[in-house]
């Protein structure tokens, strides 16, 4: 407080107070050199909640003057040990006079990619202090947004995807809590068909949302955002470091991922992403949904050769809407299971308009593609070994061109789809013969006993990882408000001998109309 008052004598003195008065109160946090004995995190708290209060307060144009001796603020801020005073400096270089949202056309004039301040913004997407930065939670979006919609404006998405993975892993290398810049992140990466550069991001699992504080219970601790035992719960309504997320904002994440992972081939994490899509609960089966279940046949089939069932959480009237919306789709899995080659092909020529209506003709030819890799797959479970000529014969469009037979075949092996091996014959014009290996332990596919221990090693990580995520969400259900409202009446209820038909004594684990999406997301996809 001592440090606003001097600040505002000195602002009646002058109509800005100079650099040189402002600067010194800048740089004194964090204080330098280290204290010996770190400083509490409520102290902590308590000097950067003042730091806040000051660069609030302080006008913009006293953030872009010149310093004494000449340069700029930017240049003597270190966006590693200053992240607050640089990331507002930042902000007020774009804004210029206006201290709230700008205009388009000013925005990219004041911020090119060619522009120093572009070079200056990735500085601070690199290296901002993950713990300063849980202080500036609007200002952090406000960039990211900014970031966004210059890439857009100079048709370049693509200059925008490492900054803002940057800032999303800066900001929880767990990436285990699902925030609007993911969602933002992940469109972008569609955009710029940067598929190979999102996986950093995709592939830490979500299993988190930010918390509403206005809906947490009295007993629920509060931690200061500066506290390192916060880990993802300083991602809260609080904070501000998320934007506030609908159903459709969960929703569309998980179709971004899965798209972005069918682009790289991924189909098995593209798959699961596809499940959490489809079986997420609801009043009502969103569009969005309904294009997921389109993309999960298809990527099922290019994955397991088959139709899949519907996972067993899926609700009985999502489950009658896909199979009443999504005919086309099922008829193909059908098809393909059936092992017929030339109606398979007719049933896509038929089908061709829903195809490219839906944006999924593409998948669809792979997975006329993969019905021949299927059907030499599955010759393995009748025969231990074929010519290449029966090979030929039984998949192949040209049923006596064996030698393209067995180009196909050693490329199924080379790429680890066919666990085989070929013996070629000392007569050349002998066909090749097929063998399939017997069992996962041979063949070219067998896994050497160190493998299959750092696979289990790496299996085991992950399920304590999944246990503490899913105690710590656990805990923090059972502190929320309705939770406790819940259990409660379920408690008098269960005193009584009956529940009195109160829908809420199930638990307060069922989402209700909050997860229904009417509008149709996937237009812009």
């Amino acid at each position: 407080m001592k440090l606003l008052a001097s600040l505002r004598r000195a602002s009646a003195a002058q109509k800005t107070p100079p650099m040189d008065d402002l600067l010194p109160h800048l740089l004194a946090f964090p204080p330098l050199p280290a204290p010996s004995t770190p400083l509490s995190d409520a102290e902590y708290d308590k000097q950067i909640q003042s730091l806040v209060q000051l660069l609030e307060q302080t006008p913009t144009i006293n953030l872009t003057k010149g310093v004494s001796g000449g340069g700029d603020l930017l240049d003597i801020l270190n966006p590693s040990i200053n992240t607050l005073p640089y990331l507002h400096t930042i902000l007020a270089h774009i804004r210029g006079k206006e201290r709230g949202v700008l205009a388009y056309p000013a925005l990219c004039k004041a911020f090119p990619p060619s522009g120093s301040l572009w070079a200056k913004m990735l500085e601070f997407m690199e290296h901002f202090d993950p713990i300063q930065i849980r202080y500036a939670g609007p200002e952090l979006r406000c960039l990211i947004e900014y970031v966004a919609i210059v890439a857009r404006a100079f048709k370049n998405p693509l200059i925008a995807v490492a900054p803002i993975r940057s800032a999303i892993l800066r900001l929880d290398p767990s990436g285990s809590c699902l925030t609007s810049t993911h969602i933002l992140f992940a469109k972008l990466c569609l955009e710029a068909h940067a598929f190979v550069d999102a996986l950093p991001v995709l592939d830490k699992d979500i299993y988190h949302v930010p918390q509403d504080m206005d809906k947490a219970s009295f007993n629920t601790p509060q931690r200061l955002l500066c506290s390192h035992g916060a880990r993802f719960s300083f991602i809260n309504s609080s904070s501000a470091l998320s934007d506030q997320l609908t159903s459709q904002s969960y929703l569309l994440y998980f179709v971004y991922g899965a798209m972005l992972y069918m682009a790289t081939k991924n189909w098995e994490r593209g798959l699961r992403l596809l499940e959490i899509v489809i079986m997420s609960p609801g009043s009502a089966t969103s569009k969005i949904q309904v294009e997921a279940y389109k993309k999960w046949v298809l990527v099922g089939l290019l994955l397991h050769g088959g139709p899949l069932t519907l996972p067993g959480t899926t609700s009985f009237q999502a489950t009658r809407n896909y199979k009443a919306l999504c005919k086309a789709y099922d008829n193909i899995a059908d098809v393909f299971k059936l092992g017929n080659v030339d109606r398979l092909r007719a049933e896509f020529e038929a089908g061709q308009r829903i195809w490219q209506g839906d944006g999924n003709t593409g998948l669809l030819l792979q997975v006329l593609d993969a019905f021949r890799r299927f059907a030499i797959v599955k010759l393995g479970n009748t025969f231990a070994a074929l010519t290449m000529a029966d090979v030929a014969l039984r998949t192949s469009p040209g049923p006596k061109d064996w030698v393209e037979t067995e180009n196909y075949v050693t490329s199924l092996i080379n790429s680890g789809h066919l666990n085989a091996t070929v013996t070629r014959s000392q007569d050349l014009a002998k066909p090749s013969i097929l063998r399939f290996a017997a069992s996962s332990t041979e063949g070219p596919q067998a896994r050497s006993e160190q493998k299959q221990l750092d696979d289990l090693a790496t299996q085991a990580e992950r399920i304590q990882n999944l246990d503490y995520h899913v105690k710590e969400a656990g805990m923090r259900m059972a502190l929320t408000k309705e939770y406790i409202d819940s259990a409660r009446k379920s408690q008098k209820s269960k005193d009584s001998g009956s529940n009195g038909g109160d829908p809420n004594s199930l638990g307060p684990m069922t989402m209700g109309d909050e997860f229904a999406v009417d509008e149709d997301m996937m237009a812009g996809l």
